[in-house]
């Protein structure tokens, strides 16, 4: 997951990408599968609408909550709509955002398409390679 936003405290972060990160293990995800990347914009860097999203006056430093938030979530082609939207709504939550701009992409991505480190190995997230990476073959 790739989060824009203002500028986040460390806590603010931290918080959020554990409650992520157990919203995703308590739908069957396995929590070191779930990356949260949060990338801090810069006043007038994020527009919507024409209108800035931020200004230079807001530059006041990290906050504790998002005043607004684009987010971008790699999930499981598979996903129904009710599980894309109770994504989204976690993300806003997780955030803070409460009446700002919040929008939240789900895009899907193919297990074979994602590969992680295992056992010394850049090995793919398919569910056969998995389950063989765990019974040892």
């Amino acid at each position: 997951m790739e989060v824009t936003s203002p500028p986040l405290t460390p806590s603010a972060r931290l918080r959020a990408a554990v409650r992520l990160t157990r919203w995703f293990a308590a739908r069957g995800s396995d929590p070191a599968h779930v990356v949260v990347q949060f990338r801090p914009a810069e006043p007038m860097a994020c527009f919507a609408g024409g209108v800035p999203l931020s200004r230079f006056e807001d530059a006041a430093g990290e906050q504790r909550a998002a005043a607004w938030a684009l987010a971008v979530c790699h999930v499981h082609r598979d996903r129904g709509p009710d599980y894309l939207a109770g994504l989204a709504e976690e993300v806003r939550a997780a955030l803070g955002v409460v009446d700002g701009h919040c929008v939240v992409r789900c895009e899907p991505t193919d297990p074979e398409r994602v590969f992680s480190l295992q056992d010394g190995q850049m090995t793919d997230s398919s569910p056969a390679l998995v389950g063989a990476a765990q019974e040892g073959r």
